[in-house]
């Protein structure tokens, strides 16, 4: 054992520092890569099994960087287990195949590993480049914008305003940067107003200390003079070249320095300043070369205890024709940087919006853009106008500058220049996380989802009558193509520095919606196929969700042209977001295969009442085109109710399934009562009013005494009517006159009888007491004690006063007749009819008018003696009030008070029961 030991030891040690070396080169050409899961979470031990049971046909390369349970592994091209190899309970489809005469080596490699995902290279994609048109390029160098005639009197007030807001800002600052003052997203002064408005919080001495943000892209020039002071070395990683700093190594590269520039480029006499110019910037270089998805899910989480926020300016190719989201290895790696990042406050995720809206793209058919635990960013040009290129979506939560109408970003370029180019959403997500940088160094203990909070009612709606603006549950007016509007930095930090923290999260599923309806152009013209799920305030409370942050719908939409497809939701409070929208460009006959769109529109709504979901189809052309609509799932992500019940996030848990289980299990809880009062009426007295209202005489003996021997809903083993009459008057009041008369010696013995022989006097005893015993008296005994208590009791004085006293309240059993006033009185006496009648049988020779008469007497005894130990004057009225809980102590009370009242009545009353007895 001790060499395995040693070598879990070792192969623990290389795991923990792998990230701390370089990993191992990739060589695609000779090797295929592929990820394997391993319960590894207590112990090494399942790794060093499968490296030991594989030695020789896989080699093992490293652990996934800061994600438990994944392994990465190789396995040479020409190896002929590639045959079978692939993926397997991985992004929901296996694609392995029990090749013929490797059966076993499958089975044998199923049966180690919960799941396999395989590796294949990849490229992912920076933003498509905005086209920079030559007009607009001569006419900003001559320095006559065609606005400039039109609009220079009207705003000529203004533009001074702005210019002499410059120079203070600039003289205050000692601000000498030659590129300053054509940096206009930070002050505008040809179209003032129409930038972040940062000024005020660098006056306030608000610029971004000790916050980083990594700048996810294809490098970052570590080596610039407008940089290399606010360089973040710990956060940056080249997951291209595998080394440590992430410097620009292609003709292109520059894409990262000009984005990280906008953020941190530091006050000196080099290009321009960042929006937050004393925060930090790292590198995450992924762009510049083929990586595997699990290099993308590392760089997604890569120097999580460094880097603050995440800043991605990629994604799916902006063409209009791609469906694309992160493979799951990926979403896992952001769900543990959003649970885990900060402090477990959780790291800030920044995408733009895309590139691809003049090819009528839509970002919601970007799963990175498209995903609750993102910020998606759009742009706004310098006029404030809406560029082309920018794609709007439900997805969208604020706009921000980039370039537009002839201008754009200027900032810092590699090889020590500048740049007057940058622009399209590419530019506005690193301006909006240099805002975030701002906001967290102002207030650093907002989570996550405080900082989307603050994006969405701090942001100023723009250009209201363009943006097909809805007013939503906020009071906030949302936009598909603004979101909430622009960010406005000095708005949002003093809005964020008062800020109380929201709840954690909480979320609803429902269940999968089936629908399975067709459309076909050619023959049915605007047809819409409707859909609804209601979701209840049972819903939320049991998944403990008090209102809606995200939404998120799950469809499955077979189509023969996936671009001929719409589909919207309307929220109860009528709301609508657009999903999916018409893109002429996207031929695909894919459709959407567990697609999920996301709309943050009805951020506040409650979630209660009918959500509706309409798919519809693009039959302008008057083609044939088929959409079948077969299901769908509705999902709530929200702020949860108790902070104290939330819970972790898992992204393969069904939390349908948990809801409906919840709610089972409530429902049994609620229903065992009233099913089965028999099993434990002890639980629950004060809800079944009619079971028992003295469950536990042990707790208030002073407030029923005369209770004890009638309230035994737990004895009711069956009921049989047939045997009621001839039984029921000699088991109840024998059974409650010795029960009474024993409680008096034997009530401190209560507790400890329970669970004993119910064959014995002792154990009747304890039954007449708790209420929660068993009649299993032998009516030999009874009738013996019957005689004794006869004896002794019979002249007692003051015993036929004390017997008049019970008649005004009570009726004596007759046999024959059928008393059914109270469910639980006509129980009670068939209770004692079975028991008693199952215990001795010897009883039924006895005579039936002799053994009542001494019943009687007995009975009347025992409530003299308890009546005299409590001080009661009087007794409940059975028929009435008996069961009523919530009164009875007070009406105790009052009885006792009106005690001496009572008395004259129970001198009648001894005649009259007397008589009664004669009859009987």
């Amino acid at each position: 054992m001790l060499p395995l030991k040693l070598l879990v030891l070792i192969v623990g040690y290389l795991i923990s520092s792998s990230f701390q070396q370089e990993i191992p080169p990739r060589d695609y050409e000779k090797k295929n890569y592929f990820l394997v899961e391993l319960n590894t979470t207590d112990t090494l031990k399942p790794l060093i099994d499968f490296i030991n049971k594989y030695k020789g046909h896989y080699s093992f390369e490293h652990q996934l960087a800061s994600l438990d349970n994944y392994y990465v592994f190789s396995i040479d091209k020409q190896h002929p287990f590639n045959s079978f190899l692939g993926n397997h309970n991985s992004n929901d489809y296996n694609l392995m195949k029990r090749e013929l005469g490797y059966e076993d080596h499958y089975d044998d490699l199923i049966s180690s590993v919960k799941a396999i995902h395989m590796l294949p290279p990849k490229q992912l994609s920076k933003r498509i480049p905005v086209p920079i048109k030559m007009e607009d390029v001569l006419a900003l160098r001559d320095g006559n914008s065609d606005d400039d005639d039109n609009n220079k009197d009207p705003i000529s007030s203004e533009v001074e305003k702005a210019e002499r807001r410059f120079v203070e800002v600039a003289n205050k600052l000692d601000m000498h940067d030659p590129e300053l003052p054509f940096q206009w997203h930070l002050l505008n002064m040809k179209y003032p107003g129409n930038d972040v408005n940062v000024s005020g919080l660098w006056m306030e001495d608000i610029l971004g200390q000790g916050i980083v943000t990594a700048i996810v892209d294809d490098g970052v020039d570590a080596e610039s003079d407008d940089i290399k002071d606010n360089f973040n070395a710990e956060g940056s990683w080249d997951f291209n070249d595998n080394g440590n700093i992430p410097l620009p190594r292609l003709y292109d590269d520059y894409h990262g320095t000009r984005c990280a520039g906008e953020i941190a480029a530091v006050k000196n006499d080099v290009c321009g300043v960042g929006v937050a110019w004393k925060s930090q910037v790292s590198g995450i270089r992924i762009l510049s070369g083929p990586i595997t998805s699990v290099d993308e899910a590392s760089a997604m989480i890569y120097g999580l205890d460094h880097n603050d926020i995440y800043s991605c300016s990629w994604g799916p190719t902006d063409n209009g024709r791609v469906l694309s989201e992160p493979e799951v290895i990926v979403k896992k790696a952001m769900i543990k940087g959003i649970q885990e990042g900060r402090d477990k406050k959780g790291a800030i995720y920044v995408f733009a919006s895309g590139n691809g809206g003049r090819f009528e793209d839509s970002c919601n058919f970007d799963g990175y853009t498209n995903s609750i635990y993102s910020i998606t960013v759009g742009a706004i040009d310098y006029k404030g106008l809406h560029p082309e290129y920018s794609e709007a979506c439900a997805a969208v939560m604020v706009v921000t500058y980039s370039s537009g109408s002839g201008e754009h970003i200027h900032t810092t370029d590699i090889k020590k220049k500048c740049s007057a180019s940058h622009g399209g959403t590419s530019a506005a997500a690193p301006l909006a996380s240099g805002i975030y940088s701002l906001v967290l160094s102002a207030n650093p203990n907002l989570t996550w989802r405080d900082v989307q909070y603050i994006s969405v009612l701090s942001a100023s709606p723009v250009n209201e009558e363009d943006g097909n603006y809805q007013t939503t549950a906020l009071n906030r007016k949302y936009s598909h193509k603004y979101g909430y509007g622009k960010t406005d930095a000095y708005q949002m930090v003093h809005f964020a520095k008062n800020w109380k923290n929201v709840k954690p999260q909480a979320w609803y599923y429902s269940d999968i919606i089936k629908v399975d309806d067709v459309i076909k152009t050619d023959e049915d013209k605007s047809k819409i196929i409707k859909s609804t799920v209601t979701v209840t305030e049972k819903d939320l409370k049991i998944m403990n969700v008090e209102r809606v942050e995200h939404i998120t719908v799950k469809v499955n939409i077979e189509a023969s042209f996936r671009g001929r497809v719409g589909m919207r939701i309307i929220s109860p409070t009528g709301v609508i977001s657009d999903l999916a929208t018409f893109r002429s460009n996207d031929a695909s006959g894919k459709g959407f295969q567990n697609w999920t769109f996301m709309s943050v529109a009805h951020w506040g709504e409650s979630g209660l009442g009918d959500w509706k979901v309409e798919v519809f189809a693009d039959d302008s052309k008057g083609d044939h085109v088929e959409i079948r609509f077969k299901d769908w799932q509705f999902r709530i992500f929200g702020e949860s109710i108790d902070a104290d019940k939330a819970e972790t996030y898992d992204l393969e848990k069904d939390y349908a399934a948990v809801r409906r289980d919840l709610l089972e299990k409530e429902k049994e809880n609620q229903d065992k009562p009233e099913d089965k009062p028999e099993d434990k009426p002890e639980d629950k007295p004060e809800d079944k009013p009619e079971d028992k209202p003295g469950d536990k005489p042990e707790d208030k003996p002073e407030d029923k005494p005369e209770d004890k021997p009638e309230d035994k809903p737990e004895d009711k083993p069956e009921d049989k009517p047939e045997d009621k009459p001839e039984d029921k008057p000699e088991d109840k009041p024998t059974d409650e006159g010795d029960s009474n008369n024993d409680n008096e010696d034997e009530n401190d013995d209560e507790n400890k009888q329970e669970g004993e022989d119910n064959g014995t006097n002792k154990d009747q005893k304890k039954v007449a007491s708790d209420h929660t015993g068993v009649y299993l008296m032998a009516f030999a005994i009874v009738g013996f004690v019957a005689v004794l208590l006869l004896m002794k009791f019979h002249k007692t004085p003051g015993s036929g006063r004390r017997r008049r006293r019970r008649d005004d309240y009570e009726f004596d059993i007759i046999p024959g007749e059928d008393y059914t006033d109270s469910d639980d009185d006509e129980d009670e006496d068939r209770d004692s009819f079975e028991l008693g009648h199952r215990n001795d049988e010897r009883l039924a020779r006895h005579s039936q008018s002799q053994q009542q008469r001494d019943l009687d007497r007995q009975q009347d005894e025992a409530r003299d003696r308890l009546f005299d130990e409590f001080n009661a004057e009087s007794l409940p009225d059975y028929e009435n009030d008996m069961f009523k809980i919530g009164d009875e102590d007070e009406e105790q009370e009052q009885q006792e008070e009106e005690g001496s009242a009572s008395k004259p009545k129970k001198d009648k009353s001894d005649q009259e029961e007397q008589e009664q007895g004669a009859k009987i």
